[in-house]
Order: structure tokens, then C-alpha cells, then sequence
């Protein structure tokens, strides 16, 4: 605001020098000073006056009181412009032709004036255009003396009047330059910021995909190895069952847990990862859904009993085939069953299946629990990566807060989506939501 005020003043300035030179040029032709100065005097007021409304503009801060301001604005230039014009007019009736030719040259100078106001105020151009515009249209039609004037006068008034055309023309081109050369700037500018932030986006994008591509590779180095450590824990604990070893094989029976948590923990590693390096692809066929559930039961069953959870399952006749990607549909449903167990105690877990059919056929998989529940705050980072709502579940259950996430991820993959309805200390209800027949991979229809 300041830079714009300041601008103003060395506007106003400029303005008035010029306008003193128009004055001095229409005295010598009108071979009058007081008509000259007179004109001169009511113009400098008028563009005082302007200048104080545009101050007033620029001052604003309510959108009322700033619109009013600017009405105020423009009519007052528009009354600087007519008084303006109006010497023009003046000048061809009683200057003869000195004056004709020093009237074209003032009411052009103010059309030079306001075509500066193109770009920046087109609908106040067209209004403020209208004087002296008008101004040249009339003055071959005003009846002059053509009476000799002082020669030497007139000539020195048309100079005065070349002389005020030229700066007008100049300072609009030198403006005009500047504002060219500034909109140049500001274009390349832009662009350069625009290609640097392809760039860094690139970059990021390669830096995340290579990241996603370790972890994948990692994550499937590691389940080889802990695999095997599960399965040979395993076997020790069965040698050591039948050898009446109960002690020791209940250590093995822990090795054997933890491992599998481990593998667990890899798994959801694995899975985001391959998510984020966009490996993940679309392998849709005919999936039992019943054999689906009974399976992500099946992982969680030992937990559930340890904290005294019951599940139950029900699937309606009509939703126990869909076709989809069963891997995807399983890592949902998996992550969903254990969240459940996780965060239940000496409760309940029902899983069911239904079709409903909205737009198109879609396959409904509730999971609801009668556990902690989750707070309503917490809503709306429930699917966020990396978030644990329930720090002391957490740490007590484990977990890296991907689940949820990962849950979400697969749902969308499939085209559907997962919705939670929650009660704190009540319990909580999932929903997935996918299609019942999904599109091939390769974008055609399966057959119904």
C-alpha cells in the first residue's frame, strides 16, 4: 500500500508539470494568461481532489466502504478528465488554428493518459475515454475565427503542446515497458518455480519409489529366513510335547508367537510398501468369500482365545461367491480381524457377508466388536499410516498403526472403500464395501 501510495504522489506530480505546460501553450494561443492559469488552477484542484479519493481507495479495509471509495474514485477522475477536455474544445473556437492544433494535441495526450489504464481498469478506460474522445470528435464541427494571430505566440503555444504530447506518449511507453518487461519476469519466474517443483516433485517421487522397492525387497529377504524359524520352533515344540517336556515346550510355543508377530509386523511392511512403489496389480477371479472369512478367523483364532473373545460368522447365501482379488480382499479382512481381537477383551466378534445393491451389486463385510471403541477426536486420522490412537493397547498388543491403513488401501484398490461406526467403551463396527463382480485387470467385464 505504501509503494502504491507513494506511486500516486509521483503520479499526481508528473501530471501537474504537464498540465502547466498545457496551460502556458493555451495562454500564448488565447493570448490570454488568466485563461491559461485559470483552466491550469481548476485542473490542479481537480486532480488534488482526485488524488485525495484514490488515497481514500487504497485505505479501506471494509469490501463496503472500499467499493464506495472506489465509485468515488472514479467519478472524481472522470471530472479531472472532462476539465480536461474541455480546453481542447476552448482553444479550437478562440485559438484559430494554433489552437486547433494545440487542442488535438492536449485531448490526445489524454486519451495517452488513459489508455495507461488499459490492462489495469478496463471498464474505468472506456468511461474515462469518453471526453476526450468527444473533445476531437467536436472540434471540426466549432466555427473559429481565423483571424491572424500573434505568430510567435502561436507557434510557441503548439510547441507547448508538442512538447506535453511527447511526454504523455513517452512516460506511457516507458510504463508500458516496464510493465511489459515486469509481466516478462514474472512469467519466467513462474515457470522456472513451476519446473523446479517437477523437479523436487521427481526427485521425491524417485526417492519414495526407490525407498518402497527397498523395503519390498528387505521385508521379502526376511520372511524367508523367519519362516523357517517358525517352522523348526514349531517341530521342537511338537518333539517336546510328545518327550513330556511341558516346560520347555512352552518356550518353544513362545518363540513360535513372537516369531509369527514378527512375520506379521513384515507382512504390513510389505504390503504398504508394495503399495507405494505401485507394484500392486489387479488379479481378479472367483473367490469363496465363506473360505475367505473362515481363513482371516482362522490367523486369529489363538489370540482371541487368549483374551477370551468368542467370534461368530454368518454369510448370506447370496454373498458367498464374488469375483474379485481374493489376495487383496484377504489382507483386508485380515487386518480387520486383528484390530478387532487387539483391542476386545472377554467380548464378542461377529463377522457377516451380505450383497445390497445400491448402483450395482456390491459385497457388504461387517466386522463389528464390543471392545474400547474410539473416540470421536480420533475419527478422522483412523486410516492414517503410522497412527496409534490407543497408545496403551498398542504397546501392550503391538503394532506400527498400519493395519487400518493398509485395510483402507486394499478396500480402494478394489474399488470399494472401509467405513467405521464407533462407540467409546462400546465398540466398534467395520465395513467393507466392494464390488460384487469386479473389472478383469485388463478392463473388461467379468461374466456374470
Amino acid at each position: 500500500m505504501l509503494a502504491a501510495a507513494r506511486g500516486q504522489v509521483k503520479s499526481l506530480r508528473w501530471r501537474l508539470t504537464v498540465g502547466a505546460i498545457f496551460a502556458t501553450g493555451a495562454a500564448l494561443v488565447l493570448e490570454s494568461a488568466a485563461a491559461g492559469f485559470g483552466w491550469y488552477l481548476v485542473l490542479a484542484l481537480s486532480m488534488c481532489f482526485d488524488y485525495m479519493l484514490g488515497n481514500s481507495y487504497l485505505e479501506q479495509r471494509g469490501q463496503a466502504d472500499r467499493k464506495t471509495a472506489g465509485v468515488l474514485f472514479v467519478w472524481g477522475s472522470l471530472f479531472s478528465i472532462a476539465i480536461y477536455a474541455a480546453m481542447p474544445v476552448a482553444l479550437a473556437a478562440l485559438g484559430g488554428g494554433p489552437g486547433r492544433v494545440l487542442g488535438v494535441l492536449i485531448a490526445a495526450s489524454s486519451l495517452v493518459s488513459v489508455m495507461m489504464f488499459t490492462f489495469q481498469a478496463p471498464r474505468f478506460m472506456y468511461l474515462a475515454a469518453i471526453p476526450p474522445t468527444v473533445a476531437l470528435l467536436a472540434m471540426p464541427f466549432i466555427p473559429f475565427d481565423p483571424a491572424a494571430l500573434n505568430a510567435a505566440q502561436g507557434a510557441f503555444g503548439v510547441g507547448c503542446g508538442v512538447v506535453g504530447f511527447l511526454a504523455y506518449v513517452t512516460r506511457s511507453a516507458v510504463n508500458n515497458g516496464a510493465m511489459v518487461a515486469g509481466w516478462k519476469a514474472a512469467h519466467q519466474t513462474a515457470k522456472e518455480r513451476q519446473l523446479e517443483a517437477e523437479v523436487k516433485r521427481a526427485e521425491a517421487e524417485e526417492a519414495n519409489r526407490a525407498k518402497s522397492e527397498f523395503l519390498a525387497v528387505m521385508t521379502h529377504e526376511l520372511r524367508t529366513p523367519l519362516n523357517a524359524v517358525i517352522g523348526y520352533a514349531e517341530i521342537i515344540q511338537e518333539d517336546l510335547d510328545a518327550e513330556g517336556r511341558k516346560d520347555l515346550a512352552d518356550d518353544a510355543g513362545r518363540i513360535t508367537g513372537s516369531a509369527r508377530h514378527l512375520l506379521g509386523l513384515i507382512d504390513q511392511i510389505l504390503n504398504l510398501s508394495s503399495m507405494d512403489a505401485g507394484v500392486e496389480s489387479l488379479a481378479p477371479r472367483d473367490v469363496d468369500v465363506r473360505k475367505l472369512i473362515d481363513e482371516a478367523i482362522h490367523t486369529v483364532h489363538d489370540d482371541a482365545r487368549a483374551a477370551g473373545n468368542r467370534i461368530s460368522m454368518r454369510v448370506a447365501p447370496e454373498a458367498e461367491r464374488a469375483y474379485t482379488d481374493g489376495g487383496k480382499l484377504a489382507v483386508c479382512l485380515a487386518a480387520l480381524m486383528s484390530n478387532a481381537v487387539k483391542f476386545t477383551s472377554n467380548g464378542l466378534i461377529a463377522v457377516s457377508a451380505e450383497r445390497e445393491y445400491i448402483d450395482r451389486e456390491l459385497l457388504i463385510i461387517s466386522i463389528s466388536d464390543t471392545g474400547v471403541g474410539i473416540a470421536a477426536e480420533d475419527m478422522p486420522k483412523l486410516f492414517k499410516a503410522f497412527t496409534q490412537l490407543n497408545s496403551t493397547a498398542t504397546r501392550e498388543k503391538g503394532g506400527m498403526g498400519l493395519g487400518l491403513s493398509i485395510a483402507q488401501r486394499m478396500a480402494h484398490a478394489l474399488g470399494g472403500e472401509v467405513t467405521v461406526t464407533s462407540e467409546r467403551d462400546a465398540g466398534s463396527t467395520f465395513v467393507i464395501r466392494t464390488p460384487l463382480k469386479l473389472a478383469a485387470a485388463n478392463g473388461e467385464r467379468a461374466a456374470a
